[in-house]
């Protein structure tokens, strides 16, 4: 009778895959992730039936919102103003993005991006993404139960920031300086917090 395999260590797997695929991208074999991880090629293709489905794994993990960002998203108890939950929560949800963005590429670029998908969708009933907006728009619930937000669509919102944070990333306007950086989030932050229309002012009494 045969033996079980080794216990599969799925953490250093998932790390070294991560690692071998932000260096070669699709090129890399399961033979160089496999020697990273310290494990036979047999026992990868144990737990991941492929390279694709070992891709969508990564993936899967570097999306998932971060705790740090669970934990932010519940401060609505007006120990910080609103502004600087907000700017803590973009901060964070800005370095997860430029985190998953590579291998967010790597999928798309993929000459089995089809299957890719596939799997990454299967993996949860909801998709990263979704979970991610779910927790921003419960933050924007929270400051409007206690009072310090107005009735918005917290859904739109939280897309805002999500959207914003994809888009400034993907324009490569992240990875330039981290100055740069915090001049968008201090912006998107004024947007969020005072919006974009000036107050009208009152006629003069004559």
């Amino acid at each position: 009778m045969r033996g079980r395999p080794p216990r599969i260590r799925e953490d250093e797997i998932l790390n070294a895959a991560r690692d071998v695929f932000r260096e070669e991208g699709h090129a890399t074999t399961t033979a160089k992730i496999a020697e990273r991880a310290g494990v036979s090629e047999g026992i990868l293709f144990y737990r991941y039936k492929s390279k694709e489905a070992l891709l969508a794994a990564v993936i899967f993990r570097e999306t998932q919102p971060p705790e740090s960002l669970r934990d932010l998203v519940k401060t609505a108890e007006g120990k910080r103003s609103v502004a600087e939950n907000l700017k803590r929560i973009v901060e964070t949800l800005l370095e997860s993005v430029v985190r998953a963005h590579p291998f967010l590429e790597l999928a798309v670029t993929s000459p089995t991006s089809g299957e890719i998908h596939k799997l990454l969708f299967a993996k949860a009933k909801k998709p990263p993404p979704q979970r991610t907006v779910e927790l921003l728009a419960g933050y924007f619930e929270a400051e409007i139960r206690i009072g310090r937000a107005r009735a918005i669509d917290t859904s739109a919102a939280a897309r805002a920031i999500f959207g914003g944070c994809i888009d400034y990333v993907r324009s490569g306007q992240a990875a330039r300086d981290d100055e740069g950086r915090r001049a968008f989030v201090r912006g998107l932050v004024d947007v969020l917090v005072h919006g974009t229309t000036k107050p009208a002012q009152s006629r003069r009494q004559g």
